[in-house]
């Protein structure tokens, strides 16, 4: 799967677990899939609230290690 498709799908999965618990338990973390595009799958624990933050500021889900892999490799941060 490319890189691209890869990190698509795994944000279409993270909007449904927002969903689900934005539905159900807004007030609990939830696992949310990192959205780096690597085969890494790390899981990032955010807050619906916290995610929907991401969302607006039109950010993806990354781990923390993908971040700083992607800064490393990249010379400035990365977006989202």
């Amino acid at each position: 799967m490319s890189r691209h498709r890869h990190s698509r799908l795994f944000r279409e999965v993270n909007n449904r677990i927002y969903d689900l618990l934005e539905s159900a338990e807004p007030d609990l973390p939830g696992e949310f899939l990192c959205e780096c595009g690597r085969d890494c799958g790390r899981r990032v624990l955010l807050l619906p609230a916290e995610f929907a933050n991401l969302r607006q500021a039109g950010q993806a889900v990354r781990s923390p290690d993908c971040r700083r892999r992607t800064e490393l490799a990249g010379g400035v941060p990365a977006l989202g």
